[in-house]
């Protein structure tokens, strides 16, 4: 199974739900939210199958670890995996979202020179913004992580090559579900944003991306099987087997 979008450092017990995913057989990206934790990041998943860390700079905390940009692009020779990046609109401070566009507008280049990057994004309430960064022809792969955009700007961003990361919250709303029948099958893939998301009180884990599986065959109208090899060949498209 996969899990495109878990931050593994911010659980209770992170080396616990490393050891579940590992068992479980979850490819994981285990995101960040600063390039600071990074190191952290990287010792959790040292040995691993299935998990990789990432480099991030989630766009609300641009504006409070924004010096932190030449450390991320440090880390951009260790790993294939960025994010989280992105921008974030809830803020209506015309300066920070200035900042989180510049910031975005860095890793995108620093990125692109290794052609081969791998980065999962953020884009609440500025969808068409953050698909208009990164434009048409990006030498690399983009996840659009929990997508909350229209329709409209779905389908700009499947026309422009990107992927999207599904979880629970977007299988269990008739608003998520509306914009999964919009996605090509072969643009998607799994997450569980963990642990911000919740199931039954507890924090999401790799290991219950199970759940999502089954939202989306119940939307595809497809069996769980299918639903989960469907993820996995997307992801393995992603990836080129290069982590295998």
């Amino acid at each position: 199974m996969v899990d495109a979008h878990c931050h593994l450092d911010l659980y209770k017990d992170p080396a616990h739900v490393v050891a579940e995913a590992e068992a479980n057989k979850v490819y994981t990206i285990a995101v960040t939210n600063a390039p600071s934790v990074f190191r952290h990041t990287q010792a959790l998943v040292e040995g691993t199958r299935y998990a990789r860390p990432a480099v991030g700079l989630h766009p609300e905390l641009v504006h409070t670890h924004g010096h932190q940009l030449d450390m991320l692009r440090v880390f951009l020779k260790e790993t294939r995996y960025v994010g989280e990046i992105g921008l974030d609109y809830s803020t209506t401070v015309h300066t920070i979202r200035q900042a989180q566009r510049e910031a975005l507008s860095q890793i995108l280049t620093w990125c692109a020179e290794y052609k081969d990057k791998i980065l999962t994004l953020h884009s609440r309430k500025a969808a068409a913004d953050t698909i208009a960064a990164v434009g048409k022809d990006y030498p690399g792969k983009v996840i659009l992580h929990w997508f909350s955009g229209n329709v409209k700007e779905l389908e700009q961003a499947v026309s422009h090559g990107m992927y999207f990361s599904i979880n629970t919250a977007m299988v269990n709303s008739m608003k998520g579900c509306a914009l999964i029948s919009h996605i090509p099958a072969e643009r998607v893939l799994t997450e569980t944003d963990g642990p911000f998301i919740k199931l039954l009180s507890n924090p999401a884990k790799p290991s219950n991306i199970d759940q999502v599986l089954h939202g989306l065959a119940k939307n595809w109208q497809i069996s769980f099987e299918e639903a989960r090899e469907k993820v996995l060949t997307n992801f393995r498209k992603i990836i080129e087997l290069k982590d295998q």
